[in-house]
């Protein structure tokens, strides 16, 4: 018997699996895929090893920044001062410095002033208390009508996949003061940084860490949860193991079809991505993170990550969130890669593919609606030793591979408490 299995081998559950390992628990971790990392696993691009969808870190992401300091790679993270535009109109409006709100066309002098106003609350507003709060409602209130429907609300649609009167307030907040604390001071760009070699090279490190002192099973789905006299027996891959406690990092819709002998009630939905890496022949005059607000665009941002990663090749993400029943998330990687083709060469002018990477998924993320707070407030208590990390457990926080680690080590610390108040596993 182990003290603790961890579920699922992305980065909520390698930081839960160290926390644990590093204090003296007995932990397997279980992992479906044939590799470690989750959403920040790498892929062969142009002769390049570059994660699937794209990543930065912030200044203050201080969880993911410790883990490269311990791991020894603290002299490769990479920063950039970069740029930020939206796409409206046929049209390319840069979007990163206080003279660009001045330029941007679409927005009256009122306008300008409203999202001023609303910039300047949202530095003196706390997330938690936007709890319940619809975005549309907070947005109408403290920026005005105008810069709702010109901007906020297109740029909601697109980011979390349902009606702006349903976005959580207190999330779409989260984002937005995430934005504002990495702006560079006096010029305006938003500084960002990135490993060089990518998350793998990280990844590859806390692996070789975990193999000294925890156990680790790939290619090991998870199909069955059981509760037990003494804790759980995990069902997976074929084999069946026992534990004291278990942290699950797998998304609530996958995590409540586990359960053989207990119930498990979710409320909480997902929303999938379709992300193309696509390598061009010639860099793109882009900046860094493009804003797709152009209505019937087939993908919503373009991250030119040349401008932020030491690449060989041309690189660009081209991504969308979409409802995680979309046909999209489903269709021929071919069918994607010409859907998105066809819409950047409309943006972007004659566009010329070398290689291209599609990834697919349709638990991308958790839709944080308006009542997302009441669906999780009581998430670490519904089961006793069992507790949760990964993206459902963020709020208000931005999805980030720096929350996603706070998470596995908070769940960590959770289980570690629950183990202290009784036995180890001999």
């Amino acid at each position: 018997m182990y003290d603790a299995i961890v579920l699922g081998g992305g980065y909520s559950g390698l930081a839960a699996a160290r926390s644990l390992m590093h204090s003296g628990a007995g932990c397997l971790l279980l992992e479906a895929g044939d590799g470690l990392g989750g959403a920040g696993r790498c892929g062969p691009v142009a002769g390049e090893s570059v994660e699937w969808f794209y990543h930065h870190i912030k200044p203050h992401d201080t969880f993911i920044l410790d883990l490269i300091g311990q791991m020894g790679l603290e002299n490769s993270l990479l920063w950039r001062e970069t740029s930020m535009a939206f796409y409206l109109g046929q049209r390319l409006y840069p979007f990163s410095r206080p003279q660009d709100l001045l330029r941007f066309a679409p927005f009256t002098l009122a306008d300008k002033m409203r999202f001023c106003a609303g910039m300047l609350s949202s530095r003196f507003t706390k997330s938690q208390n936007l709890a319940g709060v619809s975005a549309k409602d907070w947005i109408v209130r403290h920026w005005g009508p105008s810069v709702y429907h010109k901007m906020m609300a297109p740029l909601m649609r697109n980011k979390f996949g349902i009606p702006p009167e349903r976005v959580c307030a207190g999330f779409l907040h989260g984002r937005i003061k995430g934005l504002s604390d990495t702006k560079s001071k006096g010029v305006g760009g938003e500084m960002l940084g990135y490993l060089d070699g990518g998350l793998d090279r990280l990844t590859r490190r806390l692996a070789q860490e975990l193999a000294i002192g925890a156990e680790v099973k790939l290619q090991s789905p998870v199909t069955t949860l059981e509760r037990t006299k003494d804790g759980y027996m995990v069902h997976a891959g074929g084999l069946s193991h026992t534990s004291k406690v278990v942290i699950n990092t797998l998304p609530l819709n996958y995590f409540a079809k586990l359960p053989a002998n207990f119930n498990f009630d979710n409320q909480v939905k997902y929303q999938g991505v379709v992300c193309a890496l696509m390598a061009l022949e010639r860099p793109l005059d882009l900046p860094y993170w493009t804003n797709i607000l152009e209505p019937g665009f087939s993908f919503k941002v373009l991250v030119n990550q040349s401008l932020l990663g030491p690449h060989r090749a041309n690189l660009i993400y081209c991504s969308s969130y979409l409802p995680d029943d979309h046909p999209l998330i489903s269709a021929p990687a071919d069918q994607v890669r010409e859907l998105y083709l066809k819409d950047l060469r409309t943006m972007a002018g004659t566009v010329k593919l070398k290689d291209c990477l599609v990834t697919q998924s349709p638990v991308a993320t958790p839709v944080f609606d308006v009542d997302y707070r009441k669906q999780t407030h009581d998430l670490q208590y519904r089961l006793p030793g069992v507790f949760f990390a990964g993206n459902a457990t963020i709020y208000p926080h931005s999805r980030t591979v720096s929350s996603v680690v706070g998470s596995g080590q908070r769940a960590a610390a959770l289980a570690l408490e629950h183990l202290a108040a009784g036995a180890r596993a001999v």
